[in-house]
């Protein structure tokens, strides 16, 4: 990694943290502590950016995942109201399928990227600057960058209409 101050074992610790947070979010019953564990596996990822000397994307994470993402999923979650569902069961006849192919497909996936040298490619990290990054994205990728603002600006028109109240008009 570049400055070469990597530590593997800090790294591994904010792997799992970020690993107990996610399954958090899925086992939780309650939706409030899925999106509480839901944050804390967007600071986690927020870490790992740093840990990578990427001090840009965790402060974009921190800011966007953690501030603007997180506060709006919790309050959708206040705004709408509680509706109870069945226990979940997490060992059903289709998990006892899903299981096994699952950890096959990630072995797989394992011994292909280990036997080939896809991961020896990523060994220099290209870390550009703010200004670097601003000028990318308002040069180069601006006709993108606004597709992409149009397109989330249509995804909350159709979720305000979609989420209003039909008072018989």
């Amino acid at each position: 990694m570049p400055g070469g101050d990597f530590h593997p074992v800090f790294f591994s610790i904010v792997a799992a943290w970020i690993l107990a947070a996610g399954i958090g979010v899925v086992v939780s019953r309650s939706v409030v502590r899925a999106a509480v564990s839901m944050v804390f596996c967007f600071l986690g990822v927020a870490f790992a950016f740093a840990l990578m000397n990427s001090a840009l994307l965790a402060v974009i994470q921190i800011l966007i995942y953690v501030g603007a993402i997180s506060v709006v999923i919790i309050f959708g979650i206040m705004l709408t109201e509680p509706q109870q569902g069945p226990k979940p069961k997490f060992f059903t006849r289709q998990a006892i399928w899903v299981a096994p192919i699952a950890v096959a497909a990630a072995v797989l996936i394992a011994v292909v990227l280990l036997s080939s040298d896809l991961l020896s490619a990523g060994e220099t990290a290209l870390n550009p600057d703010l200004r670097g990054t601003a000028r990318l994205l308002f040069n180069e990728y601006v006709f993108p960058f606004e597709l992409v603002s149009l397109v989330l600006l249509a995804a909350m028109v159709g979720a305000i209409v979609l989420a209003r109240k039909d008072d018989g008009r």
